[in-house]
């Protein structure tokens, strides 16, 4: 169910659109079937009504009824007349009925044939009732008459069971329609109330925060506007807007260090030349425990598990690459499969470390990992966008990665790998003045105030 409530709503508009159509048409095709089998109920009686007026006549000839109104010539043309009728009421169905269409002009043939018979027979006993006369032929023709009756019954019946068969799919399919268009329905209702709770909840966190009377909630706001933006459908959105967050920070920062450079400067002059700093070459040390504890106070607890994680000093700057690392997460966690969590795990080598993300169940496509690797064949327009800014937040915070499908020893893909590769921050400890602990916008505050 939670992989139906991701699906985009363009998508399930298209669902809607589809079942729709899909009922309709099933509903229009049974509908022209019922109207062919109201024609060929009508097309069956009427066989019968006229085959009746035959029997009639053939009835008063057998019992010699020379007066009977059903032996008179008028009658017998009306007869015909009716099976002509009939013909024509055929001629629509004629495709589908077959040989009962030829059956028919063989009844109408035979029907024609017996009149004249029955013409021939009457006139003597007219002018003579006591006459004896053949009847024997009149028999014969008569039950041929009667079987190609009953083949044209046979037929006509048999295309009605086609047509009720084709009936009772066309129900099946106008119930799939309905119950499809029901789902999408129900999604597209549970989207917007998942959509409506996110937002209060967002709104009421911002409530309290803004009641709280606490100024120092630049982050706590830049995490609002992000889970707005992400809940709104706008990853692109979002992206731009941390890297505007991260631009007024650095304005920040090089505008304050003009001062502290002051402060610097001054207290050189107090202490001895042993205590100046040994390295000039800018060296980070960021601590893999802080960047993990960040990332696990902003992603739900139940989507990432760390498994023999050592902290260890990373050269590498805090903030880029703690979002490269919430980024590669949130596109791991949208892929896992239900109860999957991202497994975290590090090797600390020398003068590397390195960063494993897991996720077991899925697995990388080939265009993907060509991506990856830098394949120049492969064209950004056809990876997903969030994919392409991942990339280029690994390149800034100056991260190699490799990405992969884990096989067993059987060769079956267990899951999808993401393998980061940063340097070690140098063992060498360099003497310094002073040194504060922080990330660069507390810095940049601290120094600002």
């Amino acid at each position: 169910m939670k992989k139906l409530l991701t699906l985009s709503s363009s998508k399930i508009y298209l669902i809607c659109g589809l079942s729709l159509m899909m009922t309709l048409g099933a509903f229009w095709h049974h509908q022209s079937n019922q109207m062919q089998l109201d024609k060929l109920s009508v097309l069956n009686q009427g066989i019968g009504t006229c085959f009746n007026r035959i029997s009639q006549t053939f009835t008063a000839m057998m019992i010699k009824d020379v007066q009977s109104p059903y032996l008179n010539r008028n009658f017998m043309a009306l007869s015909d007349e009716c099976l002509n009728e009939t013909i024509k009421g055929i001629n629509p169905f004629k495709k589908n009925v077959e040989k009962g269409y030829e059956t028919l002009n063989q009844l109408i043939s035979e029907v024609h044939w017996f009149h004249e018979k029955i013409l021939k027979v009457h006139n003597p006993l007219l002018a003579n009732p006591k006459a004896i006369v053949p009847l024997a032929s009149l028999q014969e023709r008569f039950g041929k008459m009667e079987n190609f009756k009953l083949d044209l019954v046979d037929q006509i019946d048999s295309v009605n069971s086609q047509l009720r068969k084709i009936q009772i799919n066309d129900e099946y399919l106008m119930g799939a329609g309905l119950i499809l268009f029901a789902i999408a329905l129900t999604i597209l209702s549970l989207q917007d109330f998942q959509r409506g709770q996110m937002n209060r909840e967002i709104e009421t966190e911002a409530m309290t925060f803004l009641k709280s009377g606490n100024n120092d909630v630049g982050s706590v706001v830049e995490n609002l506007v992000e889970r707005a933006l992400l809940m709104q459908g706008l990853p692109v959105t979002n992206q731009i807007f941390k890297d505007y967050q991260n631009k007024l920070v650095d304005q920040k920062f090089e505008i304050s260090v003009p001062s502290y450079n002051r402060v610097q400067e001054a207290s050189k002059f107090e202490v001895s030349s042993e205590e100046l700093i040994e390295n000039e070459v800018e060296e980070f040390k960021t601590s893999l425990k802080e960047i993990l504890v960040s990332i696990q106070n902003v992603q739900p607890k139940d989507s990432i598990h760390m498994a023999e994680v050592r902290d260890v000093l990373m050269n590498v700057p805090f903030e880029s690459f703690e979002q490269m690392m919430n980024s590669a997460i949130n596109q791991l966690s949208l892929r896992r499969p239900t109860n999957k969590k991202v497994m975290i795990s590090n090797q600390i080598h020398s003068d590397k470390v390195v960063l494993n993300l897991f996720v077991a169940g899925t697995t990388f496509t080939a265009t993907e990992l060509d991506y990856a690797q830098g394949n120049k064949a492969v064209a950004a327009d056809s990876i997903d966008m969030n994919f392409v800014i991942l990339k280029e937040m690994v390149g800034e915070s100056g991260a190699q990665w490799h990405l992969e499908n884990k096989v067993d020893r059987n060769g079956s893909i267990t899951g999808m790998n993401m393998r980061f590769t940063v340097d070690r921050t140098s063992k060498e400890k360099a003497r310094l003045i002073s040194v504060t602990k922080g990330k660069k916008k507390d810095l940049a505050k601290e120094l600002m105030n």
